[in-house]
């Protein structure tokens, strides 16, 4: 029988109350970022709670910090603001009993968000070129398949770094690039509350110079075709036109390459734009 594990990442816990919010009934790795180094142990119900809580910040740091720590052979990435089902443990382990060859197997969660998840009505193996609109959190793996391929979060991107969004895609990504089998499943693990973002705040500004610096880290070379399709996409959302969608990727692109933020270019904007007024 394989073991379970979900892997949490979180921030200013003081205690394992997250373990009755998110319905875990199941051995868990909480990666704690708060203001304080510890490492504690909870035994609860037949199963292991561990947290390692430290001082770093960024999601990609805190997501690695549950890979080096994950004992699971079976795992599943998380965040805090999921709810799973009783089952979950057992709906996972049967997925990947299922199908053998999976290294990586995306499961569903439901969600009030008009940000809807893509569902599939059959759990099916992934060929040939497709698309991955998936969160971390949809993401359940064979540990020791990732450990094998050396597969770690970015620690550019995503809550907390440099740029806004985009780990779980890179992760993927590069999964899918050292040869790792992907499937869907039909299963619906639980709930995940995505009313609140820490990083999508429309179609502004912002959103494009981020999607320009991801596609720029993730496709140099094929970019434009990206910023392309993207824009394509995205052509009827948000207020801005498609001239400035595009300055705005490519702002983001030319944002990679100098390794500088939104916010930090919108401050040098801002300091050039005063001392040409003091000129």
């Amino acid at each position: 029988m394989s073991k379970f594990e979900i892997l949490c990442v979180t921030m200013h816990q003081t205690d394992f109350s997250k373990l009755k919010e998110m319905n875990i009934h199941a051995d868990v790795f909480f990666a704690n970022q708060a203001d304080k180094t510890a490492l504690e142990e909870l035994e609860f119900e037949g199963h292991k709670a561990r947290m390692l809580t430290t001082n770093t910040r960024g999601v990609g740091v805190n997501r690695n910090m549950t890979l080096q720590y994950a004992q699971g052979d079976i795992c599943l990435f998380a965040d805090d603001d999921v709810t799973y089902c009783d089952d979950v443990e057992e709906k996972v382990l049967s997925e990947f009993k299922a199908h053998p060859d999976a290294d990586i197997i995306i499961f569903h969660l439901d969600t009030d968000s008009e940000r809807k998840q893509a569902s599939y009505p059959k759990t099916k193996k992934c060929r040939g070129f497709f698309r991955m609109p998936w969160g971390a959190v949809r993401i359940a793996f064979r540990l020791n398949s990732v450990r094998k391929a050396n597969l770690w979060f970015t620690t550019l991107f995503g809550g907390g770094c440099l740029f806004p969004s985009g780990e779980d895609s890179m992760f993927l990504t590069e999964a899918r690039r050292k040869g790792l089998t992907f499937y869907v499943s039909c299963e619906t693990i639980g709930k995940v509350d995505m009313a609140e973002s820490s990083w999508f705040t429309g179609f502004d500004e912002k959103m494009y110079f981020g999607k320009g610096a991801f596609y720029q880290a993730l496709h140099p070379k094929t970019f434009r075709l990206w910023m392309t399709y993207f824009l394509l996409r995205t052509r009827s959302y948000g207020t801005l036109s498609v001239a400035e969608k595009t300055k705005w990727m490519r702002l983001g692109r030319e944002g990679y390459k100098s390794m500088m933020s939104y916010s930090a270019y919108i401050q040098s904007m801002n300091g050039s734009n005063a001392d040409a007024s003091k000129g």
